[in-house]
């Protein structure tokens, strides 16, 4: 049906009473549509008039239900955004009037605040989100809005505000992240409504009250959830939420709203609602009430002098008073909501708003509620820890913990009182509860610093006492373990109670702890000894007390297993206490009496106790009796090693014998027979025992019940539950301490057998492990990791004896033998043996072999090779071998090392071994396993050595090994399959182009050789895709025959052919413009470069330049592909390239990096430092009779970076310039000039110098390199550094200047004056360290060390004599002192003790050249009171050290 034809009947339309206006006829939306979309229809104000219409439709059935609402209807919302979105309005019929001259004065006619509010309080409401309509509806807000919200009253905004913080609540998700929030963002109309409220909210005068409180109301159950969204997140707040937690926040804390509620001290509306909330949605008020109540604490602080006046009267101190008190009385509001409940959320939230009053500093002293609520908080957490043991209440316990912890930090008097009902109740508590050795830590912080650790420690041991273990359910060998792994008796703890007693403890304290020690100690045991007698006598075994039977008497019936944990506890304990007394503060008569008062507590319980229960036939088999022997024993072994303590307190003999025989009785703890070891073992280093029983009892243990690979020991000793776990204690034991005693104890036979038990671990199962803990390979590698052990002579040569011994049954096979049979009879022969031999090989390559004998290598090589080839056999003909690669593996990389480091090996390997690697080595693949690969790589670097080594026999006239190989290689190139082959023959040749030319090499080598350049080639065009149209493939192998086939050409002196194709530029553009695996990028690089270089040397001579420049470029985009550490392949390639350039070629390669090398050329940053690097490597690499080019090249180079600071700006320039200035300078000391010295000492004046910006991470390398530039100078070039000796100086002081660090809490002003005079790679909050001080110290030493100048040319060197700077540098020596003692007095920063010990050397150095008199003039003339003061400090530790020639 046709719509209107004129305006008339359009409008007629729209305001008829129907929809549609006739019957059967289009809806008025759908005529609307139409007539916008119809050019051809002319209406007056046609978008005016539609938008009106559809504006007002969407205001009068705004409240309709769903079906028949048009704010539900797309249809609408997509005619207005299309309307109000349209650029060309004149095509419409408008012409040309501008939207907002006709939208403003309608939107004052029709209001369209109703509709928007209408339409996202109901999608507020919907489960289901049309983002389609979200984002018409989206679009018309954002232009609408603007002009309409002028007209829009508070409340009305609050409403939309409301409404859009639902929309956020209810659609976000679980997770309200930045992407999402983007979604309901869209075109930022929810920001705009948010942005709007904020305003409206400002200017709202008397109406904040009453949107304060519809807010409560309505809005503040959806705002807590987004601010319950934002407190999970650890990000950046995204803008829009900040926006909408910032708008709660002004209006529940407006300083209209706070006014009455700081008068008041409470707010009843904010905690009402906060309370209605809780009641059903407890999360939704726990998690983000601390970060509400941080908002209130800094919204008080912001209108502090609004809420609490600023008169006369009013001074700075009580306004911040009173800051607190309202502040902590807001918390006492959020607290009573926090603890509504005992759940684990409750506790989360109480541990958070503790924090807030932490970090706000919120608790006045004179605040006597505040401090009365904090108690009760801590006494609520103190309750908690009633059952600290229950692992279902584990996160509420950490929680009453931190709570704990917390409190302590804001005051410690707050819960001083209540630490001895604490620290009882945290000995059960979770070793994964961290918070508790937080708390523990602050404890003793604090009496450390009160001088008050006697009563800390008197506190700790009353934790252990009886009462408090039968609080722990499950028996006291439950108690025991649930103690020992708890906070108390926990390493950590034990280090920083060790710690604070051996520091803080006053001399004045120290008998008296050791009094209190004894006192509770004796308590312990005798409360033991009077259960054990009363225990006694209820079974007959003891005298019965007789009773009166008149008197009512309440026995104590407490088992004796309690007061037996309760003293190894306590035990445990004091002997760290005693052990970290600091004796060395006391006099001497008050030492003799801490001595005597330790023998006393030896005599009373330890003695005591052994002789109780290890008298008079053995220890007696009761748990309770066992645990008093290991709490004796472990406190005597404690006491034998306090520092200062003379008297060695020896066991008696009677004592001795029992607890010997007693180490193999079956029925005794496992964790008795660990101690009963150490005491032994220490008794028979102060000569009270005969080490070889010892010694046989220990090594019996370990034969006897040494476990495999998969068992393992936490490393705490009350976890010792079997025999196994017993061997590896004793064997960390004897490997960790008492090594050396050992070497020196034991008997060949004993030493042989602990070699044995060694040899005997599987060392490849040391890596993964079940769990944590200590195993026996754990335990063994660590030994041949530590040096201690090869230096002990004895040892060592039992465990290698042993060694040798393993692996001598390989001597009984003959390597040809094995070699021609396959190993296939021997195989089954040594099948059992093999794991044997492998494990031997797998401890050797943990064997420093500096330390093996050169007859003893050369033997395990050989039966390395046998070894070898018998392990390849098994895994390559036995089905489901016990050998894998990985052991093939290990052996192979011992014949590398070994091979390695004796170097000349063509008299122990064999040609056969040789031809065995070769034929079956294998080439890894991307798709091998890491095994695999290194196998592969191990193999042929052993081929390649061997090779190598063949080569350089030739000179020595063995040709026929090496004319044979090549003649193999030979067939290798006809054939296909035998890559590992083409790989040996590359190997080959390196070897060759390497160790000489083609004419010192035999007649019959040359022609082996040119058979096989010829095969090579023949390999390389046939399976080359050369012709055109062909694409060339990244082909490894065969790519790198035809680099090296070009390179054996060029060595053989053959002429190029024509018909030769040139592919290095056709392989890198393809290379260049590669989409694939990054690796294969990597593998391909070098191989690539190699072939680009040497077609520069075959091309003709006019043509080189171009293939140079190509080549240059091509190297820089390589860099590109590759990271810092994979350069290595590429660099080699340019160096050995550059080593066989003619002088020619090398020039010119010169004169185009130093071409491009000027920033102003247009090369990037990255592309420069890359030529910088390139510039090292061609230097260090340079052919020969090139120095004069080289000289040349080094002076314009230093000259360029001197005349340019974006060298030594940029980090990345940085560190390739001084990279190559450091490798210039050591290496070719003799090429520097003394035109090279301005430049140089320009540069590093530079890299020096103090600068406005800097880097947000030190460069320390830069300081090392600066330092090992000039003690290259120093040492090699002294006849340069003596016409510059100003500058020495100068550069010096700006080394110790760099030193400093900026004391904290400057000012801005005051840290920006340190910080100019600070190089820019020094960063403020990272300053220098002692390894910086340490090499500027080794370089002021070396001013002092003769040495001989570097030059050319003997006649040169023979003329002169070692000599030192020393005498020179002495009238420079004052200033560089100066610069020291200024930057140590400097009020604005500081040099650090450790720096200031490293550099001590160097300084005294500079005072030995300075001498009394010159000191005297400098002190006189150059410091001020402070400064002499430094150095008479200085000179004063001089003296101490200088040698005066007494002695």
């Amino acid at each position: 049906m046709l719509g209107p034809q004129n305006a008339q009947d359009f409008i007629r339309a729209l305001k008829a009473s129907s929809d549609p206006p006739q019957v059967g006829g289009p809806l008025k939306i759908d005529i609307a549509r139409e007539a916008w979309e119809d050019t051809r229809l002319y209406v007056p104000n046609k978008a005016e008039a539609i938008v009106e219409w559809i504006l007002t439709r969407l205001l009068k059935d705004k409240a309709r239900d769903r079906a028949s609402n048009p704010v539900w209807d797309s249809r609408y919302w997509a005619l207005l955004s299309s309307i109000l979105v349209s650029s060309g309005a004149d095509k419409h019929g408008d012409n040309g009037r501008a939207v907002r001259a006709w939208l403003v004065p309608l939107l004052n006619r029709v209001p369209i605040g109703p509709v928007i509010l209408a339409y996202l309080e109901a999608l507020s409401t919907e489960a289901s989100f049309d983002h389609a309509q979200y984002g018409l509806v989206a679009q018309c807000i954002t232009i609408l809005w603007p002009l309409a919200v002028p007209k829009f009253n508070p409340e009305t905004l609050l409403e939309c505000f409301g409404a859009a913080v639902h929309i956020l609540s209810v659609h976000g998700g679980p997770e309200l992240s930045e992407d999402r929030l983007q979604i309901l963002d869209v075109h930022r109309a929810l920001s705009l409504t948010v942005t709007s409220y904020r305003a409206a909210l400002s200017n709202a005068g008397s109406k904040r009250k009453q949107l304060y409180t519809l807010f409560l109301q309505k809005h503040l159950a959806g705002w807590l959830r987004l601010a319950t969204w934002d407190s999970r997140r650890t990000g950046v707040q995204p803008p829009l939420a900040s926006d909408v937690y910032d708008a709660g926040i002004d209006t529940i804390f407006g300083l209209d709203v706070l006014r009455p509620s700081i008068d008041q001290k409470h707010d009843p509306a904010l905690a009402g609602a906060l309370e209605r909330i809780l009641g059903t949605e407890s999360g939704t008020v726990l998690r983000p009430l601390p970060r509400l109540f941080a908002s209130y604490v800094r919204t008080v602080k912001r209108y502090k002098g609004a809420l609490f006046g600023q008169g006369s009267s009013q001074s700075s101190g009580q306004v911040a008073d009173q800051v607190q008190v309202a502040s902590m009385a807001f918390y006492a509001v959020c607290d009573a909501l926090a603890r509504s409940g005992d759940a684990e959320a409750h506790w989360g939230c109480r541990v958070a708003l503790l924090e807030v009053v932490e970090r706000e500093n919120l608790l006045s002293s004179k605040d006597r509620d505040a401090q009365t609520l904090l108690r009760q908080d801590g006494d609520i957490a103190v309750e908690a820890l009633n059952v600290t043991w229950d692992d279902i209440r584990h996160s509420i316990t950490d929680s009453a913990v931190k709570v704990l912890a917390t409190l302590t930090r804001i005051d410690y008097d707050l819960m001083a009182t209540s630490a001895a009902v604490i620290l009882p109740r945290l000995i059960a508590i979770p070793a994964t509860v961290n918070s508790a050795l937080e708390y523990m830590n602050l404890l003793l912080e604090y009496d450390a610093k009160t001088r008050n650790l006697p009563s800390s420690v008197m506190h700790l041991s009353e934790a252990f006492s009886v009462k408090h273990l039968q609080r722990i359910p499950g028996g006291p060998k439950t108690a025991y373990e649930a103690v020992s792994t708890g906070p108390l008796t926990s390493l950590p703890f034990f280090d920083e109670l060790s710690r604070a007693v051996h520091n803080f403890l006053t001399p004045g304290q120290v008998l008296e702890t050791i009094s209190d020690v004894s006192r509770t100690l004796r308590e312990a045991f005798e409360l033991f000894q009077e259960c054990e007698a009363r225990l006694s006598a209820d079974r007959g075994d003891g005298p019965r007390k007789k009773r009166k039977k008149d008197i009512s008497v309440s026995e104590d019936r407490t088992e004796p297993e309690y007061h037996a944990v309760s003293f190894e506890l306590v035990a445990r304990t004091m002997v760290v206490v005693l052990r970290s007394l600091p004796l060395h503060s006391l006099t001497e008569d008050s030492r003799l009496e801490a001595q005597s008062a330790i023998s006393e507590v030896y005599r009373a319980v330890i003695l005591q106790a052994l002789q109780d229960g290890l008298l008079p036939s053995g220890p007696r088999e009761s748990w309770h009796w066992q645990m008093i022997i290991t709490g004796a024993l472990r406190l005597h072994y404690g006491l034998v090693h306090v520092p200062g303590v003379q008297e060695q307190l020896p066991m008696d003999e009677t004592l001795l014998l029992p607890t010997l025989s007693s180490m193999s009785t079956t029925d005794i703890s496992q964790e008795l027979i660990v101690e009963m070891t150490r005491t032994l073992l220490h008794q028979c280093s102060i000569g009270a025992l005969t080490p070889a029983n010892v010694l046989d009892k220990v090594l019996g243990h370990l034969e006897a019940h040494l476990p495999g690979h998969k068992t393992t020991w936490t490393g705490k000793a009350h976890t010792l539950g079997s025999q196994p776990d017993a061997a590896i204690a004793l064997l960390h034991l004897l490997a960790d301490r008492w090594l050396p005693y050992f070497d020196t104890w034991s008997t060949p036979e004993q030493r042989g057998r602990f070699a044995r038990i060694l040899t005997n671990v599987r060392l490849d199962a040391a890596i993964p492990l079940p769990q944590p803990g200590l195993s026996v390979p754990i335990v063994v590698t660590r030994m041949l990791h530590d040096a201690q052990f090869w230096e002990l002579p004895n040892m060592r040569d039992a465990f290698i004896a042993q060694l040798t011994q393993q692996t001598a049954p390989l001597d009984e096979l003959q390597l040809p033998e094995l070699l021609s049979q396959s190993a296939i009879s021997a195989t089954h022969r040594a099948l059992d043996d093999i794991l044997c031999f492998v494990s031997a090989y797998e401890i050797l390559l943990l064997t420093p072999p500096e330390y093996l004998p050169r007859s003893t290598q050369i033997e395990l090589l050989r039966r390395g090779f046998v070894a070898d080839v018998l392990a390849f056999a098994m895994l390559r003909h036995i089905k489901k071998s016990t050998v894998s690669a990985r052991h093939l593996l290990v052996i192979r990389e011992f014949l590398r090392r070994t091979i390695a480091f004796l170097g000349s090996v063509e008299n122990v390997t064999t040609k056969d071994f040789l031809e065995y690697l070769v034929e079956h080595a294998s080439t890894h693949s991307e798709n091998s396993s890491a095994v695999d690969r290194d196998l592969s790589s191990v193999t042929m670097e052993l081929i390649d050595m061997y090779q190598g080594s063949l080569v350089r026999a030739v000179r020595r006239g063995s040709a026929g090994l090496v004319a044979d190989l090549v003649t193999r290689y030979v067939h290798s190139f006809s054939q296909t399959g035998s890559a590992a082959g083409r790989s040996a023959a590359r190997l080959l040749l390196d070897s060759v182009v390497r160790e000489a030319n083609v004419t010192q090499f035999p007649l019959e080598i040359a022609d082996a050789l040119r058979s096989l350049a010829k095969e090579m080639l023949a390999f390389s065009i046939k399976n080359l895709p050369i012709s055109e149209g062909l694409e060339l493939s990244f082909d490894l192998d065969l790519l790198d025959t035809w680099s090296h086939t070009q390179t054996l050409r060029r060595w053989l002196q053959e002429s190029v052919d024509e018909e030769t194709p040139i592919l290095g530029r056709s392989l890198a553009q393809r290379l260049f413009s590669w989409k694939g695996d990054k690796r294969e990028i990597v593998n391909i690089s070098p191989i690539i470069l190699a072939i680009l270089l040497g077609e520069v040397q075959t091309a003709p001579p006019a043509e080189r330049g171009g293939r140079l420049e190509f080549v240059t470029v091509a190297y820089l985009s390589l860099l590109k592909s590759c990271e810092r550490q994979e350069l290595t392949p590429l660099e080699l390639r340019m160096g050995a390239a550059c080593r066989t350039f003619s002088a020619e070629d090398f020039g010119v390669l010169l004169e185009l990096i130093y071409d491009s090398l000027p920033l102003r050329g247009g090369l990037g940053f990255q592309d420069v430092a890359s030529l910088i690097r390139l510039s090292s490597i061609v230097l260090h690499d340079a052919p020969e009779g090139t120095s004069k080019i080289c000289q040349s090249f080094v002076t314009r180079c230093l000259n360029l970076f001197a005349d340019d600071d974006r060298f030594t700006a940029n980090p990345e320039l940085r560190r390739e310039l001084i990279d190559l200035i450091v490798r210039q300078c050591n290496e070719k000391p003799a090429s520097l000039r003394t035109a090279d010295l301005s430049s140089l000492w320009s540069l590093i004046g530079t890299l020096l110098a103090g600068s406005p910006t800097h880097e947000h991470t030190t460069d320390s390398a830069i300081f090392h390199a600066v330092v090992n530039i000039l003690s290259a100078l120093v040492r090699l070039r002294r006849d340069l550094i003596l016409n510059t000796l100003p500058h020495l100086g100068f550069v010096l002081r700006q080394l110790l200047a760099c030193l400093r660090t900026v004391r904290p809490q400057l000012g801005a002003k005051q840290s920006r004056l340190v910080l100019d005079t600070l190089p820019r790679w020094v960063s403020a909050s990272q300053p220098l360290s002692g390894a910086e001080s340490k090499a500027l110290a080794r370089l002021l030493t070396t001013l002092t060390t003769k040495t001989m100048v570097r030059v050319h040319g003997p006649a040169a060197a023979e003329a002169q004599k070692p000599e030192a700077l020393a005498r020179p540098f002495s009238k420079h020596a004052a200033g560089v002192l100066i610069a020291y003692v200024a930057a140590v007095n400097d009020p604005l920063c500081f040099v650090a003790a450790a720096i200031r010990r490293e550099l001590q050397p160097g300084l005294f150095a500079l005072c030995d050249m300075l001498g009394e008199h010159n000191r005297d003039a400098m002190t006189v003339s150059a410091l001020d009171a402070g400064g002499k003061a430094t150095m008479k400090a200085l000179w004063k530790e001089y003296e101490k050290q200088r040698y005066v020639g007494k002695g």
